[in-house]
């Protein structure tokens, strides 16, 4: 059966092309075949447990194609955060990348640009097609969780960073995600475990907001969601927030590109809901690419949960159509294996 935009309907397999999911190992198994094959997720996210070593990951990605291909004839998402620091899954022989708090200190924006080319090139050999990177949070203090990730505590110059990273992934062939949005700079608690809430007290979060600011105008075309709750805005977490997503970032920063959220999984969330009812918020919300990264049986409930409920379909249509045209740009072959030896062998 064929899923697209033309046909939502009441099977979960319609749905799952607005779900990026985690797989559990360094091959195609059994969960994974089923996730792209039965389920027909629109991505698929990799962690360390996933990644062994370059030619390993190259055969993961080609083998997680041909699977999709077979399944829906539109190639999967592909994505792994490598952001630097303490952040970052592919280790030796790809480039180890300092934290932006280091970048943002010892290199130039212009250095910056031209390393996130190099990382990207890389991710592309392999056959990796999106990095969710850069951070555009801008810290306040040591206090905030973010303080290593983020490349600097003014505003200004953190969009300087992010920018340069956004256009070297882009001109390196991989599609860069600005986050967290509305920016978690000013929180001192980590969403994996709790919702944090913002702090500012600005309700028009002009700090925060500058670097999304720039990276939308830059050509950004994938921006995650922070589970934080803007008390200025709404209770919500921004994840499950119509203010946040369809008034702020839609109609305000103008942007007209895929909202993926955060893991569904995090604390933020499941504190108060399931990760599929998250996602079922997080859809109605405005949100796009629903992100599940570790339990497959919750990414099946998830899309049984999105086809019971017929209030969803014009946002869900809305949403494969955006992931549709985004998947439509994405190269359709990786490196030939021998050209991945050779680079990685240097």
């Amino acid at each position: 059966m064929r899923t697209d935009i033309q046909s939502l309907t009441d099977h979960p397999s319609s749905w799952g092309q607005l779900l990026m999911v985690g797989i559990p190992g360094p091959r195609v198994d059994a969960v994974a075949r089923e996730l792209v094959r039965d389920l027909k997720v629109g991505g698929v996210i990799l962690f360390a447990r996933n990644i062994e070593s370059p030619e390993q990951v190259w055969e993961l990605t080609r083998d997680l194609q041909r699977e999709a291909q077979a399944a829906t004839g539109r190639p999967l998402l592909l994505a792994v955060d490598q952001e630097g620091g303490r952040v970052q899954r592919l280790k030796t022989p790809f480039t180890i990348i300092p934290a932006a708090r280091e970048l943002g200190i010892t290199r130039t924006p212009e250095e910056v640009e031209q390393l996130a080319r190099q990382v990207a090139n890389e991710l592309a050999l392999v056959g990796l097609n999106v990095n969710l990177a850069p951070v555009l949070d801008v810290p306040r203090s040591p206090a905030c969780p973010q303080w290593d990730r983020a490349y600097s505590s003014e505003a200004q110059i953190a969009a300087n960073y992010a920018v340069a990273a956004i256009r070297g992934y882009l001109s390196g062939g991989v599609l860069p995600v600005a986050k967290h949005f509305p920016g978690l700079g000013d929180t001192v608690v980590d969403s994996h475990e709790i919702l944090p809430l913002a702090q500012s007290g600005d309700p028009e979060r002009a700090v925060d907001l500058l670097p999304f600011r720039q990276a939308i105008a830059a050509g950004v075309p994938m921006v995650m969601t922070a589970h934080l709750a803007v008390p200025e805005w709404e209770a919500r977490p921004a994840t499950l927030s119509p203010v946040a997503l369809q008034v702020w970032l839609r109609q305000r920063l103008g942007f007209d590109g895929v909202i993926i959220t955060d893991d569904l999984e995090m604390g933020g969330i499941t504190s108060s809901l399931s990760a599929p009812q998250g996602a079922q918020e997080a859809l109605a919300a405005g949100a796009d690419l629903l992100l599940i990264c570790n339990n497959w049986q919750a990414a099946w409930e998830t899309a049984r949960l999105l086809a019971l409920d017929a209030s969803l379909a014009p946002r869900g249509r809305e949403a494969a159509a955006r992931l549709n045209a985004l998947r439509q740009t994405l190269r359709p072959e990786s490196a030939e294996l021998p050209a991945v030896r050779q680079y990685f062998a240097r």
